[in-house]
């Protein structure tokens, strides 16, 4: 699988190919790497227990070409090198929960009208016109303007969006709603840094899950503030109000 942009479609395509008999064995250069990707260990378990597919490791850790006993002893090598995962996963997320702590921010991306000083791992406001969007977002936001319309006029004035700021490949040129809302709701402009927001679900699934708020990490006055504190604060209190009444919508 290595260099394959769609794994999913991969895997689907070893098994069918396995059940037609389209192979006899499987070659992995390292066992470890395998059995770590649960969904292709035990699929593969599958195989080499129904469909009579030999599996062969370059290290040596496995050979059922040569001794078929193996096969039964492919899942509890499966579930250890998963267990060695996890370990090192968790030891991976008690370091980044330090450097939360410690102020550090980590994210690739800093929030629109800042930038991120890589050696300190600090956010300062950037010196462009992007800390004056960010004010000029707010204002119009308490004078009764929704998410849309302030999309829609920041586009009609040609600023560019986050995407475009950072240099994404493919960044539109077009604001939308929820990226206004985003700028709104982000603690970040008033000094303090929120993270730890999601992680991944385990080692072996990738999905990310959403971390409860009171689970969140905050630390207060990291960095220089955009926005002063009553206005955000304001500001929270308008967009709760709006939702509690059914105006909060944005569209994608």
């Amino acid at each position: 699988f290595t260099g394959t942009t769609d794994k999913r479609e991969s895997f689907n395509r070893l098994m069918e190919d396995a059940k037609q008999n389209k192979f006899d064995v499987i070659i992995v250069k390292e066992l470890s790497r395998l059995a770590r990707n649960a969904e292709l260990a035990y699929g593969i378990k599958n195989l080499l227990e129904n469909h009579d597919i030999k599996l062969i490791s370059l290290e040596g850790a496995i050979d059922t070409t040569v001794d078929s006993n193996k096969n039964q002893m492919f899942g509890i090598y499966a579930w250890l090198y998963q267990q060695e995962s996890e370990n090192t996963s968790n030891r991976t997320k008690a370091v980044f929960i330090s450097k939360y702590k410690n102020g550090e921010y980590l994210s690739a991306q800093p929030p629109y009208g800042y930038e991120k000083l890589r050696e300190e791992k600090k956010l300062v406001i950037r010196k462009d016109e992007t800390p004056d969007i960010v004010r000029e977002i707010f204002n119009k936001f308490l004078d009764d303007w929704g998410y849309d319309k302030i999309a829609r006029w920041l586009s009609s004035e040609g600023y560019k969006t986050p995407a475009q700021i950072v240099g994404k490949k493919n960044a539109g040129e077009f604001w939308h709603g929820p990226t206004v809302k985003k700028i709104l709701t982000n603690p970040a402009y008033i000094g303090d840094l929120v993270q730890h927001r999601e992680e991944t679900r385990s080692a072996i699934n990738k999905k990310r899950k959403q971390i409860p708020k009171e689970e969140q990490i905050v630390v207060k006055g990291t960095h220089e503030a955009i926005i002063d504190e009553t206005t955000f604060n304001r500001v929270q209190e308008i967009i709760s109000k709006r939702e509690a009444n059914g105006r909060g919508k944005t569209k994608s």
